[in-house]
């Protein structure tokens, strides 16, 4: 357990028998951590709230999915979280989108497991800010990116590490959104509260192109559109994107938010030489197709805890972070990655241009392309 005016010295102190977690805004996606917290096999409980919403905090009283401690407390801000000093082991960061980097950046001195929930940044000073913070300890930091340890995705992953596709030479992803009507009927709509919908949905997958791919994405170039919503709504409704990795292979990305009903789809193709493979979490399915013997494999992989069985895993690697039983999957490098490559497709879209993507913890250029590919005539 570690006293926030003290966290050097729990360092090395025993796993506590509790863990004790500070909640930094209490809305629908943190309450739902929160609730998967207290079902954990370990002891979690929320001993801290901090919410200017003082209802927020009866909620968690009264809602008995949710443990909270005997001694929990309330504090309508983070200054008087921090000024007061409780006894916590974990934070969970789930504010709107504009103030992730800004808490994140309050509870950096403190030196514990943060749970932090996607964008991690809206903009590029963010971004800078962010990885000067916590160059030395990003791997304690959990990014809220279920898909890229769905068990559906790890499947997927599974077959092209075992050689079943052969040399990937491309990744074509989709994602039609099958509640759009979120990002203009809501507070999602504002514009400078969330960065634009490269950065509220193309952020979960361009993370898990990046795992797919597995090799350092070098430059982007995109463009949206808005064909339907009109001002006041800034958000596109709907956007395309083509990355360029170092291993020479290209993704291509595209999201709608016009889609409804059973028209949603999210999920990828990945094109192999000696097989493809296609994947799509709405229907928990995946199908490879052989291109050496024409043999077709259809996969079911149901799930549960929501985001396709992801959410689940990302507590369990929290709590394995907290106890330092292991480090985060889903680490704030990912999560600056991801960032940087949807900052980079917003400025590739409003600018028309092919952007480069930075490589966060690192002062290394952008790498040269493997290899030039001559048109053919």
């Amino acid at each position: 357990m570690t006293t926030l005016s003290n966290t050097q010295s729990s360092n090395s102190a025993a796993q506590p028998s509790t863990i004790r977690i500070a909640a930094i805004g209490m809305g629908e996606r943190a309450t739902h951590i929160i609730k998967l917290l207290s079902k954990a096999k370990e002891q979690v409980e929320l001993a801290v709230l901090v919410d200017p919403n003082t209802q927020r905090a009866d909620c968690c009283k009264e809602d008995k999915e949710i443990r909270t401690a005997e001694n929990f407390v309330h504090y309508q801000s983070l200054d008087q979280m921090l000024e007061a000093g409780p006894e916590i082991d974990g934070v969970v960061v789930g504010t709107r989108c504009n103030l992730h980097t800004p808490i994140a950046l309050q509870i950096a001195k403190l030196n514990m497991p943060i749970f932090l929930e996607k964008p991690v940044c809206i903009n590029w000073q963010q971004y800078e800010m962010l990885e000067a913070a916590f160059a030395d300890c990003y791997n304690q930091i959990v990014i809220s990116f279920p898909l890229r340890i769905t068990p559906l995705l790890l499947a997927v992953k599974e077959y092209i590490t075992n050689g079943r596709l052969g040399t990937i030479n491309q990744i074509q992803a989709v994602n039609n959104v099958a509640y759009g009507n979120v990002y203009v009927d809501s507070w999602y709509r504002d514009y400078d509260l969330t960065g634009g919908l490269w950065l509220q949905k193309a952020t979960h997958d361009f993370d898990y192109i990046h795992f797919l791919a597995d090799a350092q994405p070098l430059c982007i170039t995109a463009m949206h559109s808005q064909q339907v919503w009109k001002e006041p709504v800034l958000h596109q409704d709907a956007g395309s994107a083509i990355v360029q990795y170092a291993s020479g292979i290209h993704a291509n990305y595209t999201q709608n938010f016009l889609t409804r009903k059973d028209a949603g789809k999210r999920g990828a193709t990945i094109t192999g030489e000696d097989g493809s493979i296609t994947f799509d979490w709405y229907t928990e399915t995946f199908t490879f197709h052989s291109h050496i013997d024409n043999r077709i494999e259809n996969v079911s992989l149901k799930s549960d805890s929501g985001h396709g069985g992801g959410d689940g895993k990302l507590v369990a690697n929290f709590i394995d972070v907290i106890l330092k039983r292991d480090v985060s999957k889903t680490s704030l490098r990912e999560g600056l990655l991801s960032a940087g490559t949807c900052l980079a497709a917003r400025d590739a879209a409003n600018l028309n241009k092919v952007m480069a993507i930075p490589v966060p913890f690192s002062n290394k250029k952008p790498q040269p392309l493997k290899q030039r590919i001559e048109p053919v005539e």
